[in-house]
């Protein structure tokens, strides 16, 4: 039995070294100025965007529906973002 806690004390041991590395490796990201969060959240909902208008061949309606947001609001993010829509209709 007593040759087992040496393997736990090494695997705790490497286990939160890991975790140590972890937590520094976000606060390097969060104290990046790479990180903005604004950005993120437009490249994201550009992405969401486009594939929603791609998989209803251009339909604003049905990718509005898909989103879950309103036509007009579709429409304003698209216009706001300078989103090409007429390329993906079939």
């Amino acid at each position: 039995m007593n040759s087992g806690i040496p393997l736990i004390r090494s695997l705790a041991t490497t286990l939160l070294s890991e975790i140590d590395s972890l937590s520094a490796a976000d606060k390097a990201v969060l104290d990046s100025a790479a990180f903005d969060l604004n950005e993120s959240v437009r490249e994201f909902e550009i992405k969401l965007i486009r594939t929603a208008l791609m998989r209803t061949g251009g339909n604003q309606r049905r990718a509005a529906a898909l989103l879950g947001v309103k036509p007009t609001t579709l429409n304003s993010k698209i216009k706001h973002y300078g989103i090409d829509y007429m390329k993906m209709r079939i």
